[in-house]
């Protein structure tokens, strides 16, 4: 591409989807979602074969970014239900190192 070549539109919308994961700005994926499956589908512009492997490599990258930001979630998704679990009373394991959780029938008293 020259400095004339307008950039296509599959390569800015590639971009905006990554600035939203790297801003964590997950709300906007949806609206752009749509965007960049029309765009995908039908080209605003003719693309050569070495834009095509740009749009791979773009693709890939978000892909990697998507992959990320859903460990994350599901990594704190995990730790808010630890949280929520030893609110609502004691968690131990057995000795298999299963999750096994203390009823709190008892009172103080007779825990001790």
């Amino acid at each position: 591409m020259t400095e004339t070549t307008p950039t296509p539109r599959a390569f800015q919308l590639l971009d905006q989807v990554h600035e939203a994961l790297m801003t964590a700005d997950y709300a906007a994926l949806s609206g752009m979602s749509a965007q960049m499956e029309q765009e995908l589908r039908n080209p605003s512009s003719m693309l050569t074969e070495a834009q095509w492997r740009v749009v791979r490599r773009k693709a890939e990258r978000n892909r990697a970014c998507l992959m990320a930001a859903l460990r994350g979630v599901k990594a704190a998704r995990r730790r808010l239900a630890e949280i929520r679990s030893t609110a609502t009373g004691l968690v131990t394991y057995d000795r298999s190192g299963r999750r096994a959780a203390v009823s709190e029938n008892r009172n103080l008293k007779q825990r001790l």
